[in-house]
């Protein structure tokens, strides 16, 4: 039999069997014949009679070397003459992989049931060219991007060793259909599992099996699933050789790794950590030239990727998947048809991810009609607008999409993805109606509760806010109580929000002092300094000394209570009256053996630091130093440094930094020691040594790299800096544009960030937005927003917050802007304060 054709055990068996016979060898024969191979890797070859006997019998799998040595011993020697046999293994090996419940070998993966976009359907009799008929055949061939490449370079690899690869990109760009054939063409063998939720993810990762990709279509409805996915679970199945292969649209991973504010619950920390663990590629929403090219390659082959290319002001992948048809259903549908897709449309765009039930269309639809259209709604009216809502658009999708609650029952509708994000452009500053709130807070999956909360508060509906809130409170959340008190604290409604405090959570009491400060401060904060609030305790340290004199009792009465920070300030308080000697009294009762007078004699601390007080050796090295002695100190520290001290190590290596002993330092980093690395970087950049850090920069150091950048922009290289920026150095970019922006080249700088920005380069938007409102550019700043940029928006609200322009404000509300409604209260308030002038 041809290795060729071996796919199971007992071919192989049988084969091998033959060609024992085909030799006139008997199991005797090949343990003899194998005795006598030469050595390989430095053992002796051997096939025992038992091992024989299981390989000819199909008893189990063999590994690769027995059946290297059953084909020596046959006489078949050499790696080309045993690789179709070794190959025929292989085969054979993956049939007997323990399949994971629900896989399918990803060669058998039907395309559509893994989320690709069904395509467009074309009239026959349209036009020339032919629509290749059969169930494969239901997709158009793939055209070629320009990322493939480096795609199913990264899949190789994670192959090899397990691996998390993350394609990120806008709806209906073609995602989904490039990763599932980069995956078909390089792990065509492997298991494929598609999870249908978090819970399924979580079950596989109890028992993973190895050459397994896990299918991660759409990564957002995993990590929004109860419970979510956490980062550790990845870890494991990555380390347990698994492929997670994922999708996600940008905004999605925009918002989840992007760090919180200061004091602001961190609800993306898992998230953040869980996508850190990726290989990120971006897709873009435009078909290249070359892509194009290929495109117009293959339009030959099938008409529908001719109109795709024919069509104008639309890309391929979005017309291939009925996008733009998608946009015209929904704007030009009859009026109760159009209302439910825009009420559907409006629930997602505020957090309600799971399907929109019949109750909550009911409900909501009426406030998107006007009072007529109410009144004479006929009976059907619903069923008539989702007929119209369901309807697919040329054999691909529909604006509503049905989800099955069992066999002939719907248990809610979801939107278009591709309409959806066209409706965050379009409708992103559009209230919604009264009704639509109200049916949310009645009919929304427990799931969504959190985001639609959040969406209330930052969209200025408070009542629809507390309601929500209070419903997760009452399922024993903590966060919803720190949120609810964020947003009362944010409005002043301090009755309410000591109402909440009294719920014993330590949130919102924390969040009540911090409303006291503005009522009453030094009831406030010594309320939080007693609780043991270090910064509570500064702050009222500070407000008692602006209070005068009169303080200093209730000073010394912390520093007796031990609060070293009123110490501190009194003795300068008392020392700048010229109470040197209340200062001495003061502090003689808390002195410090290492820091008195009386104890500060060299002699002393020397016999000290020589018993082995570790206190006594820095206070020591502190003496020297402040004495002008600091390479007395670095002797000081160098035997505990040595003995492996960190703390010594870490001391000596920043006076050997203050000193400039490159030598050493270039000594200390040779041997392992990083820190002495790091500061050897930061001398070298203090003397100027700009070819030593190129040198390093150009040989992998990054901190190396980011200090000669500093340097090159200390020095006002601007060409050299450009040259960096061009090659791809991403810190160059930002240390250029700030170096122009603050040398009054802000247009320059804006130049810079903007070919970036509109690629699709997340972290570019932030610079260029602060840069755009820096110079009032608010027109751009809007069109921003408009499309999705979130730093954009947020510059936009502190522009139009400074103007005055509440008209523009309330909008941002609409839009959930973070920020708009605390910039539009304060608007209002601050004109209501403004006394016209007589």
């Amino acid at each position: 039999m041809d290795p060729a054709d071996i796919t199971t055990l007992d071919q192989l068996a049988g084969a091998l069997d033959q060609l024992r016979r085909d030799r006139s060898l008997s199991l005797r024969g090949l343990m003899n014949a194998a005795a006598k191979l030469p050595t390989r890797h430095g053992r002796q070859p051997s096939l025992p009679h038992s091992t024989a006997g299981d390989l000819l019998n199909a008893k189990s799998v063999p590994e690769a070397e027995t059946l290297e040595t059953f084909l020596a011993a046959c006489g078949i020697h050499g790696e080309e003459a045993q690789r179709p046999w070794l190959q025929a293994l292989e085969r054979v090996a993956r049939q007997h992989q323990r399949r994971p419940p629900g896989a399918v070998r990803v060669r058998d993966a039907r395309p559509r049931l893994v989320g690709v976009h069904a395509a467009i359907q074309v009239d026959p009799a349209a036009g020339p060219g032919p629509i290749r008929p059969g169930l494969d055949d239901e997709l158009p061939p793939y055209v070629p991007r320009d990322f493939d490449a480096d795609l199913r370079t990264t899949l190789t690899v994670t192959g090899q060793q397990g691996g998390f690869v993350l394609l990120v990109g806008e709806s209906s760009v073609g995602k989904t259909r490039a990763l599932f054939e980069a995956v078909r063409a390089v792990l065509p063998d492997w298991w494929l599992l598609h999870p249908g939720d978090a819970q399924g993810l979580r079950e596989f990762a109890t028992h993973p099996a190895e050459r397994t990709v896990v299918w991660l279509d759409e990564l957002q409805d995993y990590l929004d699933f109860a419970g979510g996915v956490p980062a550790g679970l990845v870890r494991d199945l990555i380390e347990a050789g698994v492929v997670l292969a994922a999708t996600c649209w940008p905004e999605e991973r925009s918002k989840r790794v992007a760090l919180p504010g200061r004091d602001r619950p961190d609800p993306y920390a898992n998230d953040r950590r869980l996508l850190g663990l990726a290989d990120v590629l971006d897709v873009s929403g435009a078909f290249s030239a070359d892509e194009r090219r290929r495109a117009e390659d293959l339009a030959g082959t099938d008409r529908r990727i001719r109109v795709a290319l024919d069509t104008p002001d639309a890309g391929f992948t979005q017309v291939m998947a009925a996008g733009p048809e998608l946009i015209r259903h929904w704007k030009q549908a009859p009026a109760y048809a159009k209302a439910v897709i825009t009420a559907a449309l409006d629930a997602r765009r505020v957090g309600a991810h799971a399907p929109l039930t019949r109750e909550y269309l009911t409900d909501a639809v009426p406030g998107y009609l006007s009072e007529r259209q109410v009144a004479t709604a006929p009976a059907d009216w619903l069923d008539g607008a989702l007929d119209h809502a369901t309807t697919l658009l040329h054999g691909a999708t529909a604006a509503l999409i049905p989800v099955a609650a069992e066999m002939g029952r719907i248990a809610g509708y979801r939107v278009a993805d591709y309409l959806h994000q066209h409706a965050l452009r379009v409708r992103r500053t559009e209230d919604l109606p009264d009704t639509a709130w109200h049916a949310l807070i009645r009919h929304h999956h427990p799931d969504d509760t959190d985001r639609l909360a959040h969406n209330a508060a930052r969209r200025g509906r408070e009542h629809v806010a507390v309601s929500l809130y209070q419903q997760l409170i009452d399922s024993g959340s903590d966060e919803a109580a720190f949120e609810l008190a964020t947003m009362l604290f944010a409005q002043g409604q301090t009755e309410v929000l000591r109402a909440v405090a009294t719920s014993g959570d330590q949130y919102t009491v924390f969040w009540l002092v911090d409303l006291m400060v503005q009522q009453a401060p030094v009831n406030a904060l010594r309320f939080r300094a007693d609780l043991g609030d270090r910064d509570a305790s500064e702050q009222l340290v500070e407000l008692l000394v602006k209070q005068g004199a009169v303080e200093v009792e209730v000073l010394r009465a912390r520093a007796n209570l031990g609060d070293q920070y009123a110490e501190l300030r009194l003795r300068h308080l008392l020392a700048a009256q010229g109470q040197v000697e209340t200062t001495s009294e003061l502090l003689r009762p808390r002195a410090d053996p290492y820091t008195d007078p009386g104890h500060r004699q060299v002699e002393v601390l020397r016999a000290r630091a020589a018993s082995g007080d570790r206190p006594s050796v820095f206070r020591l090295v502190d003496l020297m130093v402040e004495g002008g002695q600091v390479e007395t100190a670095i002797e000081l520290l160098r035997p505990p440094a040595d003995r492996g001290d960190q703390d010594a190590a870490i001391r000596m290596v920043d006076l050997l930094a203050r000193q400039g002993q490159l030598e050493e330092l270039r000594a200390r980093a040779d041997n392992g020691d990083r820190y002495a690395a790091v500061r050897m970087v930061d001398v070298l950049a203090r003397q100027g040594q700009l070819e030593e850090l190129r040198a390093r920069a150009a040989s992998g150091d990054e901190l190396a790299a980011i200090r000669m950048v500093d340097l090159l922009v200390e020095q006002g290289q601007v060409e050299v800096l450009r040259a960096r920026v061009d090659s791809g150095d991403r810190y160059a970019l930002f240390r250029l544009v700030n170096l122009l922006a603050n040398g009054g080249q802000a247009e320059a700088a804006i130049e810079l960030l903007r070919p970036r920005v509109d690629r699709g380069d997340r972290v570019a938007a932030a610079p260029m937005a602060h840069l755009l409102a820096r110079q009032g550019q608010v027109k751009e700043l809007r069109t921003r927003a408009d499309s999705g940029d979130g730093y954009a928006a947020a510059r936009l609200v502190e522009l139009l917050a400074e103007s005055g322009q509440t008209n523009e404000l309330e909008r941002e509300v609409a839009a959930g802007t973070e920020g708009a409604v605390t910039a539009l209260h304060r608007a209002r308030s601050h004109a209501s304060n403004v006394r016209p002038i007589e």
